[in-house]
C-alpha cells in the first residue's frame, strides 16, 4: 500500500514532463492557414491570371465556406475571389462572393462583381439574374450612403 502512495505521484510527475527532447504541447502555437488574407503578399510573384482549374476553384470555395461559417467574411471573400480566378465561368463562386460582400455591407464592390459576371458570362438566364441583383445592390448602396 505504501508502495502505491509513493509510486503514483512519481508516475504522475514523470508522465507530466516531456520525454527526452520532446516539446510539451503547451510550448507549441497553433499554425494558422493565413494570419491576414488581405495583407500584401511580398513573397509571391505575380505572373498573371492562373490557369483555369475547376478542381482548385472548388477547393477555394470549400475553404471560403469554412471561413464563412466562422464569420470571417474577409477571408471567405478572398477565397471566393481566388476560385473565380481559377474558374471565371462558375456561377456559384460569384454568388458566394456577392453574398459575403452583402454581409459586409460592401454593396458597391458587390455591384462591381455583378457587372464583372455579366461581362464574362454567356448564359442569358444568369446574366438577367445578376443584372437584377446588381440593381438591387445599387439601391442598397444608395440607402446606406
Amino acid at each position: 500500500m505504501r508502495l502505491f502512495v509513493y509510486l503514483i505521484p512519481l508516475l504522475l510527475l514523470i508522465l507530466g514532463f516531456p520525454l527526452f527532447g520532446q516539446e510539451g504541447r503547451s510550448g507549441k502555437k497553433p499554425v494558422l492557414i493565413r494570419v491576414d488574407p488581405t495583407a500584401e503578399k511580398v513573397d509571391e510573384v505575380e505572373e498573371g491570371p492562373p490557369e483555369q482549374d475547376p478542381q482548385k476553384a472548388k477547393e477555394h470555395v470549400e475553404i471560403g465556406d469554412f471561413y464563412y461559417k466562422r464569420h470571417n467574411y474577409t477571408a471567405a471573400a478572398e477565397r471566393y475571389r481566388e476560385a473565380i480566378q481559377y474558374n471565371p465561368q462558375w456561377v456559384k463562386a460569384y454568388e458566394k462572393l456577392i453574398g459575403v460582400l452583402e454581409k459586409q455591407n460592401a454593396f458597391a464592390e458587390a455591384v462591381k462583381v455583378c457587372e464583372q459576371f455579366v461581362q464574362s458570362s454567356d448564359s442569358s438566364k444568369e446574366v438577367k439574374r445578376f443584372t437584377e441583383w446588381g440593381i438591387k445592390l445599387k439601391e442598397k448602396a444608395k440607402e446606406t450612403g
